[in-house]
Formats: structure tokens, sequence, C-alpha cells
């Protein structure tokens, strides 16, 4: 009879035990995503109160709504203190209600007898607020869509994990001990269960950016419920609710038009997931149409104006407020070459990255003809696909910005992990990578030095992706199903 295990081999089985059944459950993934809210709702409550508000854009926004409520509605005459608006028709309808909310609180702080001072304080703290639950719902949407491809990514390695088990079954010789067998199965679960907690360590590194919570409290940037309504049109394209995820989609858009930089991997979604060309042409009917709905007002007035200026693609930055081309003489940083070369290179890339794409699923030729087929019904793509699509459409515009100012992080902040997630980056590389960006958007006024490890990190991950394998279009039992 063999003696009883120590208490230390006993302590580390229920501790092996517990990672893997914390990992390989889909049961505990929404406890673990509360448990991250829970966290950033501590946070948010913490910033509020102890950390100041920076006045950056707040004024010159109220100043462009007020202009609006004053009956103007020529773009060219619609400024702020910052210069004109440059946003779609949504911000002005998102901002004239944040307006409202902060002109209530004053009223209430005059009618209580405190001065001027103090109401302006009380209607920024409203919004505050405000913009506290918009980070936090934002946080609860993009989680949810992270806790989504990981069970994507967990299905689909519990079944090449009993693909592999049983090839290695029929494979078995009689001399195979039932020894061997047990400890290659533990061997295949571990290395499962460390796929999943990778995962989440990505997600727990997007509840700790400084940067984000600055933009989302501190500063009630536009670009904050820009992202939240992207966020929520790729929650609803993964649930295959596609009409519906357009509408969010285009309203993002009319908040701020860096949206835009999504479209090229959106267009492929809707091409590959559509019925037909006319299905296609439907759904960007509904983009087109959410546009000209809230931009009628200006629109049927003073169309060139407001098409000038809302979408202003044109617009020439200060050399003073990039983040990621400070390494580069100012001189050649407004020039037209330096914007020239930016926009082939990031076309190129975006032609590369789509070649990749379509030829990873079958190529060209099926690509194309699978339009011309008579389909029933919508296609329901892999959740990790339509993500990684939409998310690598929008970091290559990134990597060829023609700048980046410290309010645009929030436009690819909540991807990285994701993207950096999917290549074949060691773990230490990808936090790495994490961190680097977070440094160079943290280090104000960005030096040639931060530009440099951003453009890098941006290199390494742009890289990676470039050799990583496309997720499968479809998932093994959409593709049974299809068969």
């Amino acid at each position: 009879m063999m003696p009883p295990p120590p208490i230390a081999t006993k302590v580390k089985k229920c501790i092996i035990s517990l990672y893997q059944q914390l990992s390989l459950h889909d049961k505990y993934d929404v406890p673990f995503t509360l448990s991250l809210l829970a966290v950033e709702t501590v946070l948010c409550a913490i910033i509020v109160k102890y950390v100041p508000y920076t006045e950056i854009d707040w004024e010159a926004y109220m100043e462009e709504v007020t202009a609006f409520q004053n009956g103007e509605l020529d773009y060219m005459n619609i400024r702020g203190g910052t210069g004109p608006l440059v946003y779609p028709a949504g911000f002005l309808y998102l901002y004239s209600f944040f307006k409202w909310v902060a002109s209530s609180t004053m009223q209430v702080g005059d009618g209580g007898g405190g001065g001027t001072h103090q109401s302006e304080r009380n209607d920024i703290f409203v919004v505050q607020v405000l913009f506290c639950i918009l980070y936090v719902m934002n946080a609860a949407v993009v989680l949810s869509i992270y806790s989504i491809v990981i069970r994507n990514e967990r299905n689909r390695i519990i079944s090449s994990t009993t693909a592999s088990a049983t090839d290695v079954d029929a494979s078995a010789t009689t001399d195979d001990s039932e020894d061997e067998k047990s400890k290659s199965s533990a061997r295949m679960m571990m290395k499962n269960s460390h796929i999943i907690w990778s995962w989440r360590i990505g997600m727990g590194l997007m509840c700790l950016s400084k940067r984000i919570h600055s933009i989302f409290i501190l500063r009630l940037f536009n670009d904050a419920p820009c992202m939240f309504l992207f966020y929520i049109s790729v929650y609803l394209f993964l649930q295959s609710k596609m009409k519906l995820g357009c509408v969010f989609f285009s309203l993002a858009v009319s908040i701020k038009m860096n949206i835009f930089l999504f479209a090229p991997g959106l267009l492929l979604l809707l091409i590959q997931c559509s019925s037909s060309w006319v299905g296609t042409v439907g759904y960007l009917s509904i983009c087109a149409g959410v546009q000209l709905l809230l931009g009628a007002p200006f629109l049927l007035t003073y169309p060139v104006s407001y098409i000038r200026k809302a979408f202003e693609f044109d617009r020439v930055f200060f050399f003073k407020w990039t983040v990621n081309w400070k390494f580069l003489r100012e001189d050649f940083f407004i020039s037209k070459p330096l914007s020239l070369i930016l926009l082939a290179l990031h076309l190129a890339t975006l032609a590369l990255f789509a070649k990749k794409w379509i030829k990873s699923n079958g190529g060209q030729k099926t690509f194309f003809l699978k339009q011309k087929q008579q389909q029933t019904q919508i296609q329901r793509l892999n959740p990790t696909y339509i993500v990684s699509t939409l998310f690598v459409s929008n970091f290559i515009g990134i990597v060829f910005a023609r700048t980046l100012h410290y309010q645009f992080y929030s436009w690819y902040f909540h991807s990285l992990p994701l993207l950096l997630w999917t290549t074949d980056l060691p773990l230490w590389c990808k936090v790495i990578v994490m961190c680097t960006v977070e440094y160079s958007f943290n280090v104000f006024p960005a030096t040639p030095v931060s530009s440099a490890l951003l453009q890098l990190a941006h290199c390494v991950t742009l890289a990676g992706l470039w050799s990583a394998k496309v997720p499968p279009m479809m998932n093994n039992a959409e593709k049974g199903k299809k068969e």
C-alpha cells in the first residue's frame, strides 16, 4: 500500500484543478466579467471624487451646440473656441442633450443660493457622472464581445483537443500505458487553460488604462460615445443582427467620422454574410439612410457646407498635438507628400490584408461566386472572424494615420488585446506591446522617443497580424449545416 500524498501535493492538485475548471467552463465567464466591471465602477468613482476635471474641448462643444440651438444651420458659421465644427450632425444632437442636463443642474444650483462658479462645477460633475456610466456601459459591451470570442475559442480548442485525443487513441499500441495517455490528456488540458487565462489577462489589461479613463471621465471627449455606439454595433453583428448593427454603426459615424476606418472590414463582412449582392446594397443603404436622416436639416439648407466640414478629410492637424510623429520635422509633418505617402501605404496595406482574408476562405473565385448562388438565409459568420476583420481594418488606419491625438487612443485601445492575442507572439511580448502603447499615450507632451516607441509597437503588432492565420470565416458547426 502506497503512503498518502503529502499535503503540498494535494494543495497543488487542488489549485491546478481550480485553475482548469475556471477556464474551461462557460459558467465562469459571467462572474469574471462582472468582477472586472465592479473594479471599473470603483475606479470611476475614485477618479471623479479625487482627480480634478481638466477643461479641453467641453466649452468649445457647448459653444458649437449653442450656435446650433440658436438656429444656425450653416456649418461654416458654427464655431467654438477651438475652431469650426468638424463633426457630423449626431454630435450636435447628443451634446445638446448633455448641455440640457448641465443647464438643468445649473438652474438647481442657482436656486439653492450657490455661486456661479459652484454651479459650473456642479454641471461638470453631473456630466462626468453620465460619462462614468457611459464608461462602465462601454466596458460591459466590450467585455461581452471578448467573452463571446473567448467562448468561441474555447469551443474550437475543445473540439481540436477531442479530435487529437481520438487520433492518439486510434494510433495507440498495446504497449501504451494508461498512465501515459492520462499524462498526455492532462498536458493538453493545462495548455488549453493557459490559452483561456491569457485571454483573460488581456481583458484585465483593458481595465487599467490611465489615459482611457481620462478620455472618458476627465475630458468628456466625443470619442467616448462614438466608440460606445460602435461597440454596440459589433455586439449586434456577433448576434447576426446585421441591420440593427448597421444602424448603430452609422450612428457612431454621426458622432465622429473616425469610424470610417472600420468601413473596409464591415464591407467585406456584409458581402460575406449576405444572401446576394442585393442584400449587401440593402445593408449599405441602411448606413446611408441614417446619415441622410440625421443630416437632413443641414443637407436641405447648406449641403456643401455640411459635407465639407462634417466630413473634412483634408483637415490639417497641429504638430504640437501629434503623438505618433513627433520624431519628424514639423515642416515635413504638415507637408502634402507625407499625407500622400501615408494614404498610399494605408490603401496598399488594406489591399494586401483583403487578399489574405479572401484567400484564406476559399480564394477570390469562390468568394465572388458565392454571391451569385441562391441562398435562403444569412450566413452566420465566426465571431472571432467578425471582430478580427473589423479591428484589423481599423488598426491599419491607425498605423498609417496622418496624426494621432491623445483622445484618438480610444479608437483602438479596446481592440489591442484581441489583435495581439490572435497573433503568435509570446504572452510577454503582447503585454510589453500594450504597456508600450499605454506609456506613449501617457507622455505629455509627446517626445521623439515616445512617438518612435509607439510606432515600433504598432509595427510589431501589424507584423504579427500579417504572419498569423486568419480566423476561419465560419465555425465547423455552421460549415456542417451549409454542407
